[in-house]
């Protein structure tokens, strides 16, 4: 009975452990959900649809209301001293030089504009996520190799203490041992608060969420594979759509300037009802009116007003032009920067896994070569850092290939949110 409760207990906290275990791709599709930069890209799109919206209204008719009341202390031939007016008032457009279509289609792109934006930021914060994600790891197992080496100087320690002694080595040797010692214990210290940064730095980019209690779950190679990587995509990126999304925007707004240069033509109906001498019998007192209005209005000089905001569009449109030119350059120079890099991480997780092994049997062989007294307590500190170093050098080239994997996806936009 004893052995089936310590099972149930022990199963109990596994199933708790793995409740908080954070995976990659839990990590990204939180980022996705809660990241504040997102957010904040998520609001300007928002905005930019109700800006379409009340760009529509100008096709529609306008309906107002209003009363007025006037009152004279002497009252002329044909009116009276006191006079209300009630009106009614439906007004059309029905020609202002294409303005309102010319702004509706602005308005359009400028929304296309702000969703390719938004989708940029989604990538970058996926990107982001990977990167720190991958940064958490290589901070953890930076930890174990400093406690790993912190463990051998240790042991190597209590070896020189014996040899000491037994008068088998000088003080200074020991001394020199427990100063090693002393720094690999900082380097621990230090690589514990490097470890505790980096996991602020993830709880950050997922939108401030608490970590204290997950635990990061060891890297899925699954998850991040090298595919082909086609350059045409790079056309398609969302950064290179939003600049020209723009530049069509730009477009449309030059055409609401030369809107200026036509005539405008409004059309109205209202109802009216006058009310004189309110201070008698309204009732007695009541007329009605329908009044049908067209009117066409052409300005015919404004200080140059619509050329200088024609000309200041052209300008616009010229420098969104060249923005868009250095933007497919940068991506290009992206591109190649991030296939160089991914190729330098192939070949230093090569280099690096050799070195490890090295490093390795290194170590073993000075250890044992230590504890036949062949060896001095130098030979046997170098052996514990060259062991370190090869640890490090494995671990960073290791990850790397994963950073260099996730920015060429990010640079392509393998995938779509």
């Amino acid at each position: 009975m004893k052995k089936i409760k310590l099972l149930t207990l022990s199963l109990t906290a596994f199933l708790a452990v793995n409740l908080n275990a954070l995976s990659l791709d839990d990590a990204v599709k939180k980022a996705l959900e809660s990241n504040f930069d997102i957010q904040s890209k998520n609001y300007d799109y928002i905005e930019s649809l109700e800006n379409v919206k009340s760009n529509n209204a100008n096709y529609l008719p306008k309906l107002d209301a209003s009363y007025g009341f006037t009152n004279t202390d002497k009252a002329n031939a044909g009116f009276e001293s006191d006079e209300g007016v009630a009106s009614l008032k439906l007004s059309y457009n029905l020609f202002n030089g294409f303005k309102d279509l010319a702004l509706k289609e602005s308005s359009i792109y400028l929304s296309q504009s702000s969703q390719y934006s938004l989708n940029a930021t989604k990538q970058d914060i996926v990107l982001n996520t990977k990167t720190a994600y991958i940064n958490y790891l290589d901070k953890q197992n930076a930890l174990d190799t400093y406690k790993s080496a912190y463990i051998l100087f240790q042991e190597q320690y209590e070896d020189s203490k014996n040899r000491y002694e037994q008068g088998l080595i000088a003080k200074n040797d020991l001394l020199q041992v427990q100063v090693n010692m002393s720094s690999a214990k900082q380097n621990v210290v230090k690589a514990q608060g490097d470890l505790k940064i980096a996991k602020f730095q993830l709880s950050n980019i997922l939108g401030g969420i608490d970590l204290e209690n997950e635990t990061i779950e060891k890297l899925n190679e699954q998850a991040i594979q090298s595919s082909v990587y086609d350059e045409k995509l790079l056309e398609n990126r969302s950064e290179i759509q939003a600049l020209k999304m723009n530049l069509q925007s730009i477009k449309e707004l030059e055409k609401s300037a030369k809107a200026g240069y036509y005539p405008k033509v409004d059309a109205s109906v209202s109802h009216n009802k006058y009310y004189d001498e309110l201070s008698k019998n309204i009732e007695n007192k009541e007329e009605n009116q329908n009044i049908a209005n067209v009117t066409a209005t052409w300005n015919l000089y404004n200080g140059g007003y619509d050329s200088s905001q024609t000309e200041i569009y052209k300008i616009k449109y010229l420098n969104a032009n060249s923005i868009l030119s250095k933007t497919k350059l940068d991506i290009k120079l992206q591109y190649e920067n991030a296939k160089s890099n991914l190729e330098v991480a192939l070949d230093n997780l090569e280099t690096s896994k050799l070195a490890l092994l090295q490093a390795k049997e290194n170590y073993g062989i000075v250890k044992n070569r230590f504890d036949e007294g062949v060896s001095t307590s130098t030979d046997l500190t170098d052996a514990n850092y060259l062991l370190t170093q090869a640890k490090q050098g494995f671990n960073r080239a290791y990850f790397d290939k994963f950073i260099a994997i996730s920015t060429l996806d990010r640079i392509i936009e393998k995938e779509t949110y």
